[in-house]
């Protein structure tokens, strides 16, 4: 999930979408974290801490929507 508010932070909804891509369905997962850390963040009155959760929430819809658009790149499952 940090990863996915660092690739947001540097490449935009682009560059989280790629992460999203690679993740697949554990992404979702991933979005319902930031979730409750952005409601955690919050109850505590750590605004700064919450803004990345908070955009990446808030971006969901349109990272999902261009990693749909995305190929899917193989992920090497053996070793060499």
């Amino acid at each position: 999930m940090h990863q996915l508010v660092r690739a947001l932070a540097k490449g935009g909804e682009a560059g989280a979408a790629a992460l999203v891509a690679k993740l697949g369905a554990r992404a979702e997962t991933a979005r319902e974290l930031a979730c409750r850390l952005y409601t955690i963040c919050e109850r505590k009155k750590r605004a700064s801490d919450a803004l990345g959760y908070n955009a990446l929430v808030q971006s969901w819809p349109g990272i999902t929507r261009l990693a749909q658009a995305a190929p899917v790149q193989a992920v090497q499952t053996t070793l060499i």
